[in-house]
C-alpha cells in the first residue's frame, strides 16, 4: 500500500517519497497533489485489484434474463437480419424494439425511467454526477466540461429518477447508465479501465453480457450505477443546498450582476452540487477543487466567493441549520 501511495504522490518508490518529503519539509513545500489512477495503477501492478470495491454483483436470477427480454432479444436478431428501415405503421419498428429492450432492462434492474420515457416533464434534469458518498480524490480530472464519459467510444442510454420540489413538480438526476461496447471498444483492458473509472467517480459496474441487445456479435453490456440509493439520496435532497438554490433561483437571480448570474446558473445546472454538505470548507474540497474548468475563461473571477456567499445565504435561510446552531 505504500509503494501504491509513493505512487499516487509522484515518487518512483516509498524510499524516494519519503526522501523527497524530509527536504520539502526542510524547505517548507506543501505536500504534492495526490494522483489517484497512478496509485490505482500501482496498486494493479503490485497484484492487487483495486476494481474489487467498483464491481457491483447482482443476483443470481438476474445475471441471466427474464423470457420476455430473451423474445425482444430475438426479434431484434431478425429485425436486424432483415431491412433495417422496415416500418410498421410509420414506427420503426427496430428503435422501438430497442425501446422496449430498455424498458424491460429496466424494470427488471430497477433503474429507474429510461431517457426517452421523461424527456420534456422536470423543471432541471442532471446527467451523471459523482456520487460523493464513495468517489474518490480527482474524479474531477476526468470531467469534460461538467460531463463525465463512462465508456468513450459507445453511446450510453441514461436512466433518471426524480426528486420532489417544494411548489410542485421535480427534477431528475441519473440513475443508472448502460454502455455496450463492440469491436475494438470491447476489450477486457478497456472494460476494466471503464470500471475502475466509475469507482472513481463514485459509481459501480456490473458486467452483463447476457442482457445485451446491441446488434453486433461481439458486444457485452455494462451497467453502471451511482453508489447511494435512491431513499439516500432523498433523504439528503431534504433542505439540500442545490435544492435551496433550485427553489430560489429566481429570487436570487433578481438584480444580480453578470457573475453572480452565471455563477448561480452553472451550480443549478451541475449534476456535480453535493447535496450532503453542511459547511463551505466541506463543499470547497469536495467540489470546488474538483469540478474545475479547463479554462478560467468558463467561470467568474470571484466563483468560489460568490459561492461562499450564497452557501451563507442558505445556511441562515435554512431551519435545520439553525436549529443545529
Amino acid at each position: 500500500m505504500t509503494e501504491a501511495i509513493a505512487a499516487g504522490l509522484g515518487s518512483s518508490t516509498h524510499a524516494a517519497l519519503r526522501n523527497r518529503l524530509s527536504n520539502d519539509a526542510a524547505a517548507g513545500a506543501a505536500l504534492p497533489s495526490f494522483n489517484v489512477v497512478d496509485f490505482l495503477e500501482r496498486l494493479t501492478a503490485l497484484g492487487y485489484d483495486p476494481r474489487s470495491s467498483f464491481v457491483r454483483p447482482v443476483a443470481a436470477e438476474l445475471a441471466q434474463p427474464v423470457p420476455s427480454f430473451v423474445d425482444l432479444q430475438a426479434s431484434l436478431r431478425v429485425w436486424a437480419a432483415t431491412l433495417k428501415n422496415l416500418k410498421s405503421e410509420h414506427i420503426d419498428w427496430g428503435r422501438y424494439l430497442h425501446q422496449q429492450c430498455a424498458h424491460v432492462f429496466a424494470d427488471a434492474h430497477d433503474l429507474g425511467e429510461p431517457e426517452e420515457r421523461t424527456m420534456g416533464d422536470a423543471v432541471q434534469r442532471w446527467y451523471a454526477g459523482a456520487d460523493h458518498s464513495a468517489c474518490l480524490p480527482g474524479w474531477g480530472a476526468m470531467l469534460d466540461g461538467h460531463f463525465f464519459r463512462f465508456h468513450p467510444g459507445c453511446n450510453d442510454l441514461y436512466f433518471f429518477r426524480s426528486l420532489p420540489l417544494s411548489g410542485g413538480g421535480h427534477v431528475q438526476y441519473t440513475s443508472a447508465v448502460i454502455a455496450m461496447p463492440s469491436g475494438d471498444n470491447n476489450t477486457q483492458d478497456l472494460l476494466a479501465s471503464a470500471e475502475t473509472m466509475a469507482g472513481i467517480f463514485g459509481w459501480t459496474a456490473t458486467r452483463l453480457p447476457g442482457w445485451n441487445w446491441d446488434s453486433s456479435t461481439d458486444s457485452t453490456l455494462l451497467l453502471y450505477r451511482p453508489s447511494m440509493s435512491h431513499a439516500e439520496r432523498l433523504r439528503q435532497w431534504e433542505g439540500s443546498f442545490p435544492r435551496w438554490l433550485l427553489e430560489n433561483q429566481r429570487h436570487l437571480l433578481e438584480g444580480a450582476g453578470a457573475a453572480r448570474r452565471k455563477t448561480i446558473e452553472e451550480l443549478v445546472r451541475c449534476p456535480h452540487v453535493p447535496m450532503h454538505v453542511r459547511g463551505f470548507e466541506e463543499f470547497r474540497d469536495c467540489y470546488l477543487k474538483e469540478d474545475v474548468p479547463t479554462s478560467q475563461d468558463d467561470r467568474p473571477g470571484d466563483f468560489d466567493e460568490i459561492c461562499e456567499q450564497l452557501f451563507e445565504v442558505w445556511l441562515a435561510a435554512s431551519p435545520c441549520m439553525n436549529g443545529a446552531g
